[in-house]
Formats: C-alpha cells, sequence, structure tokens
C-alpha cells in the first residue's frame, strides 16, 4: 500500500498535475453547466485590455491596458490563458487576478483588468450602463432548492440512524451437522456493530424457528440466553449455533427453513433482527 499510494501521488502530483483536474475531476463539467451570464467568474475585460501590446512614449494611448506581459498565464496552475475567455480548464483561484493587478499598479493603469465578474458586468460595462448583481433568479433559486431538499435527506437519514447493525453469514462447509441425538446444527457468523460512544451487551435468540435453541462459540451450556459485547463504536463477531431438536424438524415448513436472529440491546432494549435460513438437508 505504501508503494501504490507513493507511485499515484507521484503520477498524479508530479506527472499529471493539471490534468488530473482536465479529465479526472468532475468539477470543471460541474461548473461549465451551472454558470449564466450572471455568475461571478474570473474574467477578463477585454474593452479594456484589448488592443494589448506593450507601453512606448511614442504612443501612449493607442493601445489598451494589457501590456501583454503574460503574467497571468506564468502564475496559472493549469497553464490558460483566461485572456481568451471563460475556459473549462480554469479552477477560479484567482491568482491572475494578483498578478494583474501587480503589473497595473507598476505601469499607472486602474487595477482589476481581470476581476471577478460576471459576463452581463462585463458587457454593461462596454456599453457604459449601469449594473447590479441578479441573486434571485430561476436558476439560484432551483439551485437552493436542491439544496435544500437534499439537506433535509440527510437531516432525515440522520436522525433515522441506528445504534446497532448487525450482520448474519451462514456456514457453508458443511450447510449443516447432524448431531449424536439426531438433532441438527447450523453455524453462522454474526458481527454486531455498536454505533454508541460506550460499550454495550446484546442477547441473542432466534425467533420463527420452532424448538430450537441458541449458542455462541463461547457458551458453556445451560439454558441461559447467549450474549455478545461490543466494545465502543466497533465490530464484534462471533460464531453462533442454532440447533432444531430431531422431535421439531417435522415442523419446519422447508429444507431451507426461513427464520430471524435477533440481537437485543440489554440496556436499552432496542434490537435489530435479520433473515436467514436454517438448513436440514
Amino acid at each position: 500500500f505504501i508503494g501504490i499510494f507513493t507511485l499515484t501521488t507521484y503520477v498524479l502530483g508530479g506527472i499529471a498535475r493539471e490534468q488530473v483536474c482536465i479529465y479526472m475531476c468532475p468539477w470543471p463539467r460541474i461548473q461549465g453547466a451551472m454558470i449564466d451570464q450572471e455568475s461571478f467568474l474570473v474574467s477578463y475585460r477585454d474593452y479594456r485590455g484589448e488592443p494589448r501590446g506593450p507601453i512606448r512614449k511614442s504612443e501612449p494611448n493607442k493601445k489598451g491596458d494589457c501590456i501583454d506581459c503574460k503574467a497571468c498565464v506564468a502564475v496559472c496552475p493549469m497553464g490558460i490563458d483566461i485572456r481568451d475567455g471563460a475556459q473549462l480548464e480554469c479552477i477560479q483561484c484567482a491568482l491572475c487576478i494578483d498578478a494583474c493587478n501587480d503589473i497595473m499598479e507598476k505601469v499607472g493603469r486602474p487595477r482589476n483588468l481581470i476581476d471577478y465578474t460576471t459576463p452581463a458586468e462585463i458587457e454593461a460595462e462596454t456599453q457604459g450602463l449601469s449594473w447590479a448583481p441578479k441573486f434571485m433568479r430561476t436558476r439560484t433559486l432551483l439551485y437552493v432548492g436542491l439544496i435544500s431538499v437534499v439537506g433535509l435527506i440527510m437531516l432525515v437519514a440522520l436522525s433515522m440512524r441506528t445504534t446497532l447493525e448487525l450482520n448474519v453469514l451462514p456456514e457453508r462447509n458443511p450447510l449443516f451437522v447432524k448431531l449424536s441425538d439426531g438433532s441438527i446444527r447450523n453455524t453462522y457468523t454474526i458481527k454486531v456493530l455498536n454505533k454508541l460512544h460506550e460499550p454495550r451487551t446484546y442477547t441473542i435468540s432466534a425467533e420463527n424457528i420452532p424448538g430450537a435453541r441458541i449458542q455462541t462459540q463461547d457458551s458453556r451450556g445451560g439454558g441461559a440466553q447467549p450474549e455478545i459485547a461490543a466494545p465502543t463504536d466497533a465490530i464484534a463477531e462471533t460464531r453462533v449455533f442454532v440447533i432444531v431438536p430431531e422431535g421439531n424438524l417435522k415442523g419446519l415448513s422447508a429444507d431451507a427453513h426461513p427464520f430471524d436472529i435477533v440481537v437485543r440491546d440489554k440496556a436499552s432494549g432496542a434490537e435489530t433482527r435479520r433473515a436467514t435460513t436454517f438448513r436440514r438437508q
């Protein structure tokens, strides 16, 4: 595992790098589907910057604010040119904004040639019109509604979260064992997950199977109901033997009789059951 982690980290972080963001990360596709004209994005004010080129004293007013220094490209972790417009590869890190503002201050031009803004604002500025952000629109209301629904589902799932989980695995080799007194025994591995922040003891019983008695591998005989102790927020595992006397075998509904293994918390009485089958042939 150390070798695998080292190799994948080196390949993804050292060789693939931005290709991971472009081709493996789903965010660029999600971002492209969610944005509209009112979405705030890292954008280039082309009406200010074009035509781009170095500033010369002989022609100080014939070009835009962009001096084509490519500082925005140099700092971009994705290696893109934001001046080409919105692109799938852009991760909205805003490093190009800081780099461009530094250059604008040095050449005596207004800041925010590259800025967090919206396509609608840039279009309004190009036409000399005023602009105000529209936060309450169909798209944002839809997103708020979807997030609220997902949040409600998560809250309901959290409120219905059980503090006890049970897994029952019948032993397949052999399917059953015929004892010397004619009774049939099936073996099961049960795993109990205690999600509480304190250790618990659970009783184990078999229901819907006539005349059956149940024992664990730690049982020492007697009629006491078998128990299993589970540590705090951990899984406890044991083997369980379900034995049906010979006289009760005819009362089983089929060769694979369905029944329930029930685990009950001794302190709170909460129980969890799992359906399984008892094999006699």
